[in-house]
């Protein structure tokens, strides 16, 4: 069961980015901004930083997730995203033995071919610990573990790059995996940091609030509130199927299973 858990995170990370933002247009100092910039003003200057492409200035928050219970499918994906620090448990020191070899079979095959992929782990299993018992050490006993054996690994990203990771894999088209992780990440920022990842989404609505005038953000098209303008979004999916796609996209975390 994946778990994803938000364990630091810059405290005024809000406030950072929208000072950093303004100073980049005004000859005042940092002290000035800090002092005198109101709350209504620290989500002003963000939305201006997200809504003009002015990426920059999201690096200055950063993010630490401890990601537990995902399998090496999921780890793999995950660190082809390089703006980010990673830690992950070593198969290598930390043996996945007796109750910490949870291997994650995906949903579908639990409707297919459950005990199929069932005997497949626990086969794997059994040659992993007879090649431990033979004398073979765990960094070259460990090749024979499946893609799907459990993992747990630290993650920390700068807002600049979650709303990159978010735009990607929050999308239908990611692996349901990563996606879930995904999700339940966005989940875990928007409850310290609502303003500054507002307008957190898939592709399809970053791109749809560069030619709108007005920026809508992901709950509104989930809510069905708005109407798209843009023809397609870039994956191919037409207006009139853009929103449902999200919805579906969002249908990994609906069981709400993050322990």
């Amino acid at each position: 069961m994946v778990r994803v858990k938000l364990v630091s995170y810059t405290k005024d990370g809000e406030r950072v980015v929208a000072v950093a933002s303004k100073m980049s247009r005004s000859r005042k100092g940092w002290d000035y901004h800090w002092s005198e910039m109101s709350d209504q003003e620290v989500e002003t200057w963000i939305r201006d930083a997200i809504m003009h492409g002015y990426w920059s200035v999201l690096e200055h928050s950063a993010y630490t997730f401890s990601i537990e219970g995902i399998s090496r499918v999921a780890s793999h994906q995950l660190v082809r995203h390089r703006i980010a620090s990673y830690t992950q448990m070593s198969h290598r020191f930390a043996k996945p033995v007796d109750e910490y070899y949870t291997p994650v079979v995906p949903p579908s095959a639990e409707k297919r071919a459950k005990d199929l992929v069932e005997e497949a782990y626990k086969e794997a299993y059994e040659h992993y610990y007879k090649l431990l018992e033979s004398g073979v050490p765990e960094e070259d006993a460990r090749y024979v573990l499946p893609n799907g054996v459990n993992t747990n690994i630290v993650v920390t990203m700068n807002a600049r790059e979650l709303y990159n990771f978010f735009a990607l894999r929050l999308c239908s088209r990611a692996q349901w995996e990563i996606r879930k992780v995904a999700w339940l990440m966005l989940e875990e920022v928007k409850k310290v940091h609502p303003r500054l990842f507002k307008y957190a989404s898939p592709n399809c609505i970053i791109h749809e609030n560069f030619v709108r005038e007005e920026p809508i953000t992901l709950e509104d098209v989930l809510s069905g509130k708005v109407q798209l303008v843009s023809q397609r979004c870039i994956e191919g999916v037409k207006r009139e199927g853009i929103a449902k796609c999200v919805r579906n996209a969002r249908e990994v975390v609906s069981d709400g299973n993050n322990e």
